[in-house]
């Protein structure tokens, strides 16, 4: 089974995920990002600001480079 990394880019600078975790394929991995997403934006409407401007890029171990990247806008339906 793959191990993926969620880095954070946002507002606040780059999180680094150092543990990762394993998950059956990308699909999973993107579905993984997007609850991700949403557990950090709940947190920034807690404090009065939402900052749909950063990403989540995950990584497959032994690669380095971003098996895909989610942007924090496709994680939310905004509607005013």
């Amino acid at each position: 089974m793959p191990h993926y990394y969620f880095h954070v880019h946002n507002s606040i600078g780059f999180v680094e995920d150092e543990e990762g975790r394993d998950l059956p394929d990308r699909d999973v991995a993107r579905q993984e990002a997007i609850k991700g997403i949403r557990s950090i934006l709940s947190e920034d409407v807690l404090g009065g600001f939402i900052d749909l401007a950063g990403r989540i890029e995950v990584v497959e171990e032994g690669s380095g480079d971003p098996a895909l990247t989610v942007p924090f806008d496709e994680a939310v339906d905004v509607r005013t």
